[in-house]
């Protein structure tokens, strides 16, 4: 059943995935689904597409209707889907073109309201995410830092959210960053798995907004927990675009 979970998870992110992406990058999409993934809830569904879409710049409208439309392909038919993607997963080959439609076709906004409704009855906050400031290299790769740990903090370690939003909070207003800079990183911890955490400031600002996460994050998780945490996020990182102009490791 878990092997047919899985199968059904990748062939439905082929399905919604494939008409956005470039065939390389789809791949790299689904590997990462494989990796990071944990489950079917409207949560999980949420931090994998919120990775695409970091990851590949989708806007925030895009980025909801792939809520929906992923939702709403983990409910198809398996004969609607197109063929488990896993092989070439594996050998990293070109994905071949898809044997069945891969992506669900225009619908009109009344065929849509059962997805919307279980989106909103499973997730009833679902906000798009807030315009930020200009993404440069290094305010991106802070972003999806950022980002990334948060989704997996949330996913795995839920129950000290709290305690580590308290403890952000609490370097925030020690620290030294400059006024604007905290005024950012304050407001995006007034909706971390909302916002985001593309911060307008320096490189060293965002050198130091990263170390005073990561002292909440020790002081939220433990220090093994949060080397784990910050070492997936910088991996995530150095799979963006903006990464070859800005190495996440000059944040750490």
């Amino acid at each position: 059943m878990a092997t047919q979970a899985l199968s059904l998870r990748r062939r439905a992110a082929y399905a919604v995935l494939s008409p956005l992406l470039e065939e390389d990058a789809l791949l790299d999409a689904l590997r990462m689904q494989h990796l990071s993934m944990r489950g079917d809830s409207v949560s999980d569904i949420i931090g994998y597409i919120d990775q695409v879409a970091a990851r590949h710049n989708i806007d925030a409208a895009s980025r909801k209707k792939l809520y929906e439309a992923y939702f709403k392909a983990l409910k198809q038919p398996e004969g609607e889907l197109p063929m488990d993607p896993w092989p070439l997963m594996q050998i990293g080959t070109p994905a071949a073109p898809a044997p069945a439609p891969v992506a669900p076709a225009p619908v009109s906004a009344a065929a849509l309201e059962p997805v919307a409704a279980a989106m909103q009855a499973a997730a009833p906050t679902l906000p798009a995410a807030p315009a930020g400031p200009p993404a440069t290299p290094d305010r991106a790769v802070c972003g999806e830092l950022l980002r990334s740990a948060m989704a997996e903090v949330q996913r795995f370690h839920s129950t000290s959210m709290t305690d580590l939003r308290s403890s952000a909070l609490q370097q925030i207003d020690q620290g030294g960053l400059s006024q604007p800079v905290r005024k950012q990183a304050r407001e995006a911890w007034g909706q971390p798995m909302q916002a985001t955490w593309v911060i307008d400031g320096t490189p060293a600002e965002l050198s130091q907004l990263v170390h005073q996460f990561y002292v909440a994050l020790c002081e939220a998780l433990g220090p093994v927990d949060a080397d784990q945490v910050l070492t997936r996020a910088v991996r995530a990182a150095e799979q963006i675009p903006a990464a070859r102009q800005f190495s996440p490791r000059k944040l750490i």
